[in-house]
């Protein structure tokens, strides 16, 4: 299944990152190539020190960031769920050579963090058409993928949520190797 909801920048499309089919999907629902991965969404900063290569001084600087952030890093563990092929159904993801490097959003709301801790991580990105604006409204969010909601592939949760405030997408940024000092791909 996939799910929309509000994030801490505009609202997101997501599914639990062990369904190959409704990630597919999100890339045929947004029309995005897949030569540009989806983020990863955890529920805590803990899991982050505990799954990734990055080390305690990285962490407590992105606990007092004071910006939507997307943190490049590795994570092994992630990968080898990425990299897992079912021998019974053949399924995979189709791009997994392009994770390389991970690009992790940390929740940010109680409610995503009940979403997570039930799914635990999830495959994120804007819920909008690729290269057309991000969508702030649940009244465009409606619009937008009626279809897909009305069929039941897409759960829009919390759509009382309504017009949330425009703000700009997260940076996205690595470490520079053990330093807290930043790489930026999108300030």
């Amino acid at each position: 299944m996939i799910y929309i909801l509000p994030t801490d920048t505009c609202y997101g499309i997501w599914c639990p990152v062990d369904e190959v089919k409704s990630y597919e999907r999100i890339y045929k629902i947004k029309k995005r190539s897949f030569d540009k991965p989806l983020a990863v969404m955890v529920p805590d900063f803990n899991w982050l020190e505990k799954y990734t290569d990055l080390n305690q001084e990285q962490i407590d600087f992105l606990k007092s960031y004071d910006k939507p952030f997307t943190i490049l890093c590795d994570s092994l563990h992630l990968k080898t769920w990425i990299n897992f092929v079912n021998e019974e159904t053949s399924e995979e993801f189709q791009n997994r050579d392009m994770y390389e490097k991970i690009a992790f959003r940390v929740a940010h709301n109680k409610t995503q963090e009940k979403i997570l801790k039930e799914t635990w991580p999830i495959f994120l990105t804007s819920a909008n058409l690729s290269n057309k604006p991000e969508i702030y409204s649940s009244k465009e969010i409606k619009e937008s993928f009626w279809e897909y909601i009305e069929r039941w592939v897409i759960k829009f949760v919390w759509e009382n949520t309504g017009n949330l405030e425009k703000r700009s997408p997260s940076e996205i940024f690595e470490f520079d190797w053990e330093t807290t000092d930043q790489i930026f791909l999108r300030k």
